[in-house]
């Protein structure tokens, strides 16, 4: 049975035939056989995702591009993985045509500056196999980027993540959009983001993955989101240490 087949037969009514007729069982093994089956190829598929990542990732993109930051931040950041980037990868990812939505009035308030980011995404739970270290839900089990990719391995992940989300919510223009202003409003709001993320509906969608941004946000955070307030300043992402980066 299909994974779509399996869905649909949650909500078909039973035909109940004759009103003396005994209802017809469920087979409950079955069913969960089925499900079973159906993760373990969803796992396998997501585990094949990987390795073609890790394949990628040298062979080209570490070639071509050797400062992944530099790649990342740049100016026309949005026009430049559209026209260049996605392109390249066409056929390697499931859905080429995503990203080409700007969703910024629609924008997840969880979403973590930086270029991308969600807008009302679907709630099929895909984003964090794809973009383990990127993405997570809230209560309702809508996608947010909780964590802006810091390598290409999770740039790509990003990317599948993107192109499989059925509501084509994923943008990638936050650079056109965010200011220093609004990073720093932002982080004004980190207390009311830590204490949902500490409530139980947050929990029931994401289990112990929820840690992973409440540990971000509490660490390495606030000086991600310097080095970006540096860059929306001046264009270029800081290459050392020894800059002065913009206070939150």
């Amino acid at each position: 049975m299909s994974l779509y087949k399996l869905l649909k037969s949650f909500f078909t009514p039973l035909d109940k035939g004759p009103a003396s007729a005994p209802p017809t069982p469920v087979d409950t093994a079955a069913l969960r056989a089925n499900i079973a089956a159906i993760e373990a190829k969803y796992q396998a598929y997501l585990a094949e995702q990987r390795a073609e990542i890790e394949k990628e990732v040298p062979l080209f993109w570490q070639k071509h591009y050797p400062d992944f930051n530099a790649f990342l931040y740049r100016p026309a950041a949005a026009d430049f993985i559209r026209r260049e980037v996605l392109p390249i990868r066409n056929g390697d990812i499931p859905n080429n045509a995503c990203l080409d939505n700007s969703h910024w009035l629609n924008k997840h308030y969880l979403n973590f500056p930086g270029p991308f980011y969600t807008g009302e995404s679907d709630t099929c739970g895909t984003g964090d196999g794809e973009a383990p270290a990127n993405v997570l839900y809230d209560s309702n089990n809508c996608e947010y980027v909780f964590r802006q990719p810091q390598n290409f391995t999770e740039f790509l992940g990003l990317l599948n993540a993107a192109g499989i989300e059925v509501l084509d919510s994923y943008s990638c223009d936050g650079n056109d959009h965010w200011t220093v202003a609004l990073c720093r409003e932002w982080w004004r709001g980190k207390s009311e983001i830590i204490g949902r993320l500490g409530s139980p509906a947050f929990h029931k969608t994401n289990g112990i993955r929820t840690q992973l941004y409440l540990d971000y946000l509490v660490g390495p955070a606030e000086t991600d989101l310097r080095r970006y307030c540096y860059f929306l300043e001046n264009g270029t992402y800081p290459a050392t240490g020894d800059v002065i980066l913009p206070s939150l």
